[in-house]
C-alpha cells in the first residue's frame, strides 16, 4: 500500500508514489507538507509529477465515458445522443449547462502549470529536472492539442500565477506554445528505453512521456496545422518529426493483427508510443466499458450471448466488410468475431450485426456477490502507436509530394494486415484515410473524427449537419464544441464560439 502526501496550497492533491508506477492509485494519507518545505528531494518532484499522471488518467478514463467522445464513429445504428453528437445536432438534447465541459483538461493543464514553476525548486542533478519537466511539457502540449481541436479558440494559461478572468486564445496561438513545449522536451526526454524512476527502476508505462512521445505528438501537431490549418509548409515538418520516431528503433510493429489485439491493445508494448495506462486490476477500465463496450457484450464478455438489440451503437456485416474488402485482411476477423461465417447465421439472432471483437480481454469479478461477472476490459486506451505515425507520414508525404515515401509507408501496415498492396489504380490519399479507418478502428479519443476534420473531409464522411456546412459556418467554429456553462461562471470575458451562438447556445 503507497502513502500519500497532501501539499496545501491547491484545491488538488498531489501523490507520493515512492517507486512503481503502476500501484498509484492505491495510496492512503500519511503526512501534510507546505509548497516551501516539499521541494527537496528527488522524491518529491516524483510525487508531483505522478499526481500529474494520475490526472491525465483520470482524465482519459473521464473522457471515455462521455456519450461525445468520438464524433466521426461509423456506426450505422446510433442512439438518440450519439446520434445528435455525430449529425452536429447538440442543440436538440442539450443547453448550455450540459455540453462538453474542457474542466478535466484544465485541471491536469493546471498541474502541469504548477510543476514547470515549481521545480527548480529541487536541489537535484539537471538531468532529472529535465526528465521531470519534459514530462509535464509533453502532457500538456497533449491537452492544450486535445483542446484546441475539440473547442477551437480556447482559455491559454501557462503560468500558475496567471489567474483571474480570461479571455480566449485564438487557436493557432494555441497551437504555437504546443509545438514549443514537443520541440523543448524533445530536448529533455531521454529515449523510451532509457526511462528511468527516481529509484532508478526503468519505467515500462507508455503514459510516461518519453522523446518519442513529444515527436509522435508533434508529428499530429505540425499535420494539423498543414491540414486543417492550411499552412502546408508544416508538412515536411511533420514528416521530420514522424521520422524521428520511426527510425529511433525505440519502436516496432508487432507481427500481425492478432498480436495488435493480444499485445499491443492490453498495453505498454513494444508499438506503443502514449497511453493512459488502466494498470490496476481493481478498477473499472473505462477503455473496455467505454466505446468498445457498449456496441454489445458478446462475445468477449463470458456471460453474455449473442443479442440483436444495442442499445447506442450498431454495425452491420455489409459495413464491416465494405471497410475491409480483402478477405485476405486479417484484422476482418481479428477486429471482428467469425465475421464472414457469423454474416450466415440465422438473422433471427444477429439480424445482420457485426460483433466488434478487437477489444477482448475481460476482467471479471474475483469475489462477492458479482463473482464471475464482467469488471471492466484489461485494457490501455491507446493514444499513439507506431502505426498511427507510418500512416500519418504517408499521409503528409502524399501531401506534399512524395508519393513513392507514402507508399511505402501505407505498404508497411497493409503487408503487416495481410493486405494487398497499393496499386495504381487506388486514389492514395483516400487508400491512406480509408487505411487509417481500419488499422486505427475505434481506439484513441476522437481519433477518426480527427483525422477527418484535419483532411477536411467532413462533408464527405460524416452525417447530417456536417454535409451541409458553409464555408462561414468552418469559419465561425462549426467543426468545434460550444464552449460549456461552467467555463462562463465569474468569467465575464469569456465568450460562446460563434457558429454555436447562433445555434441556441449562447450563455
Amino acid at each position: 500500500m503507497k502513502k500519500r502526501i497532501y501539499i496545501i496550497l491547491l484545491l488538488l492533491p498531489l501523490a507520493s508514489c515512492n517507486d512503481m508506477f503502476k500501484n498509484f492509485l492505491n495510496e492512503e494519507p500519511e503526512t501534510l507538507v507546505t509548497n516551501t518545505n516539499f521541494w527537496k528531494t528527488e522524491k518529491d518532484v516524483e510525487a508531483a509529477v505522478y499526481e500529474l499522471h494520475v490526472m491525465f488518467r483520470s482524465w482519459g478514463g473521464y473522457v471515455e465515458t462521455r456519450l461525445y467522445r468520438d464524433r466521426g464513429l461509423p456506426f450505422d445504428y446510433l442512439g438518440l445522443i450519439w446520434r445528435n453528437i455525430s449529425d452536429n445536432e447538440l442543440q436538440k438534447d442539450m443547453d448550455i449547462t450540459t455540453a462538453p465541459s474542457w474542466r478535466g483538461e484544465y485541471q491536469a493543464i493546471g498541474m502541469c502549470n504548477f510543476i514547470l514553476g515549481n521545480i527548480h525548486r529541487a536541489k537535484i542533478p539537471e538531468e532529472r529536472i529535465n526528465y521531470y519537466k519534459g514530462q509535464a511539457l509533453t502532457i500538456r502540449a497533449y491537452l492544450y492539442f486535445y483542446v484546441l481541436r475539440t473547442w477551437g479558440d480556447a482559455v491559454l494559461i501557462t503560468n500558475e500565477e496567471d489567474v483571474g478572468e480570461k479571455a480566449v486564445t485564438p487557436w493557432r496561438e494555441i497551437m504555437k506554445v504546443v509545438i514549443d513545449d514537443l520541440v523543448e522536451a524533445t530536448k529533455l526526454l531521454p529515449p523510451v528505453n532509457e526511462m528511468k524512476d527516481a529509484n532508478n527502476t526503468p519505467v515500462t508505462s507508455k503514459q510516461i512521456p518519453s522523446r518519442g512521445t513529444a515527436f509522435a505528438i508533434l508529428a499530429h501537431a505540425y499535420a494539423w496545422l498543414a491540414g486543417f490549418g492550411e499552412e502546408t509548409e508544416y508538412y515536411q515538418k511533420g514528416i521530420e518529426a514522424a521520422t524521428e520516431v520511426i527510425q529511433s528503433g525505440d519502436y516496432s510493429l508487432v507481427n500481425n493483427p492478432h498480436e495488435i489485439c493480444e499485445i499491443v491493445l492490453p498495453g505498454n508494448s513494444q508499438e506503443g508510443i502514449l497511453e493512459i495506462d488502466f494498470l490496476n486490476p481493481e478498477a473499472v477500465n473505462r477503455s473496455g466499458n467505454g466505446l468498445p463496450g457498449i456496441t454489445q457484450k458478446w462475445p468477449a464478455d463470458p456471460n453474455a450471448t449473442p443479442s440483436t438489440r444495442r442499445t447506442l451503437l450498431r454495425l452491420n456485416n455489409e459495413s464491416a466488410m465494405a471497410m475491409f474488402p480483402d478477405r485476405n485482411d486479417k484484422r476482418r476477423e481479428e477486429y471482428f468475431y467469425k465475421l464472414d461465417s457469423m454474416a450466415g447465421v440465422k438473422t433471427s439472432i444477429t439480424q445482420g450485426a457485426a460483433y466488434i471483437y478487437k477489444f477482448r480481454r475481460p476482467l471479471l469479478h474475483t469475489s462477492g456477490s458479482q463473482l464471475g461477472k464482467l469488471l471492466g476490459y484489461d485494457l490501455n486506451e491507446i493514444l499513439i502507436r507506431l502505426a498511427d505515425i507510418y500512416l500519418l507520414r504517408a499521409e503528409m508525404r502524399a501531401k506534399s509530394g512524395d508519393i513513392p515515401g507514402a507508399i511505402a509507408d501505407l505498404n508497411v501496415i497493409r503487408k503487416r494486415a495481410g493486405a494487398k498492396e497499393y496499386t495504381p489504380d487506388e486514389n492514395l490519399e483516400e487508400a491512406i484515410a480509408l487505411e487509417r479507418d481500419k488499422e486505427l478502428f475505434l481506439e484513441g479519443i476522437c481519433t477518426r473524427y480527427f483525422d477527418i476534420v484535419r483532411n477536411r473531409t467532413f462533408r464527405e464522411k460524416l452525417r447530417g449537419k456536417f454535409k451541409t456546412l458553409s464555408d462561414q459556418d468552418v469559419k465561425d467554429g462549426a467543426l468545434f464544441f460550444p464552449i460549456s456553462f461552467d467555463a462562463f461562471q465569474n468569467n465575464t470575458k469569456m465568450t460562446q464560439n460563434i457558429y454555436w451562438k447562433r445555434n441556441g447556445f449562447a450563455i
